[in-house]
């Protein structure tokens, strides 16, 4: 214990350490991010243009953008917003919750076309930004009070992938169990707008509890964790021919066919014939408009009026869903049902 602790106490050092000197080169150049403006010449960020360059090529993205629309969360001086731009990306958009000067003057220097917001995480929304092919999260999570919340609103506005990349503690709270340890003040790296440090188990479930559903690790070194969050399951689930049959699907809470799209009351219940008995939550998945879903329960139905074996399947409304009817599937292994039309109306905020 002692020796875990000492090693603990070095770690924290370091990292305070490291933080201090990256603080020291930003105050000195005023540059967070090096970036390329041409003509030879890089700004002289604390972030070195090697390392950035390094760090984007870890996302696991395409080199051609065409067709892509992409949005930065936490862009700061721009690098990833104008690096998107430059592969291709039909529409870039860079949101900060300051106005960073910086970014406008590589804006002018690169005659970029990438649009900035001054816009904190937890206003962004399908109703004022639109959707996102690309959403790029980077190192923004551990400085925010209300990470889930924020993470609500990310899945919210991505309608392919989201790069989620974060401080985590893994070395430091060596545990199996998903893990968060929370700063009150200045604890990690001497800033007091850092307030959490999950573990990468951690930071993996918050996404999929956001409404991702399912998640690829891409660089999980400590003191750093990217992980590749997707809104669809992996193509080529399910036979053509429906081998289950969606009998009913109501709002979980009231039993009406209208059903709030998010809020309080924003769950579904489905009564399907033909899932085996044996099904689980990992077994059987749901997709709703353009979007995967995860159940959270699975089981015998409990209506003693059933004829046949009936499986229950409740599953959360998706982010990022238009109002009005949305199509409605439910996969078992290689077996598809038929599908069935859900109407969303305007949310319940209870």
């Amino acid at each position: 214990m002692a020796d875990e602790l000492h090693d603990n106490l070095a770690l924290r050092e370091t990292l305070d350490k490291t933080a201090g000197a990256v603080r020291d080169e930003l105050f000195n150049t005023g540059w967070w991010h090096s970036i390329d403006l041409g003509d030879g010449y890089i700004t002289p960020g604390a972030h070195k243009i090697e390392e950035l360059r390094d760090n984007y090529a870890r996302l696991n993205l395409p080199d051609d953008l065409t067709g892509k629309r992409v949005l930065d969360i936490g862009c700061w001086d721009g690098f990833y917003s104008f690096e998107a731009e430059r592969r291709g990306a039909d529409e870039v958009v860079a949101i900060d919750c300051w106005r960073p000067e910086k970014f406008f003057e590589a804006h002018r220097a690169l005659n970029s076309r990438v649009k900035f917001h001054e816009m904190s995480v937890y206003n962004i929304s399908r109703e004022k930004l639109g959707s996102f092919d690309i959403v790029l999260f980077l190192g923004v999570l551990y400085h925010l009070r209300h990470p889930l919340l924020a993470l609500e609103r990310v899945c919210e506005i991505t309608r392919d992938i989201a790069i989620i990349e974060s401080h985590v503690i893994d070395d430091i709270l060596k545990s199996p169990r998903p893990l968060m340890e929370f700063y009150e003040n200045d604890e990690l790296g001497g800033q007091y707008d850092n307030w959490w440090g999950p573990n990468t188990d951690c930071l993996i479930k918050m996404i999929r509890s956001a409404g991702f559903v399912r998640t690829k690790a891409l660089d999980c070194n400590y003191p750093r964790a990217a992980i590749k969050a997707f809104r669809q399951w992996e193509p080529g689930s399910g036979k053509h021919s429906p081998s289950i049959i969606i009998r009913d699907a109501l709002d979980a809470v009231t039993h009406n066919h209208i059903i709030p799209r998010r809020g309080g009351h924003a769950y579904i219940t489905i009564w399907a014939e033909g899932i085996p008995p044996n099904a689980t939550r990992e077994s059987v998945r749901a997709t709703l408009g353009a979007y995967g879903v995860a159940p959270y329960y699975v089981g015998p139905s409990l209506n003693p009026a059933d004829e046949v074996y009936r499986t229950q399947v409740n599953i959360p409304v998706p982010p990022g869903l238009d109002i009005g009817p949305n199509r409605l599937k439910v996969f078992h292994e290689n077996l598809v049902s038929n599908e069935v039309e859900i109407v969303l109306t305007e949310e319940n905020e209870c």
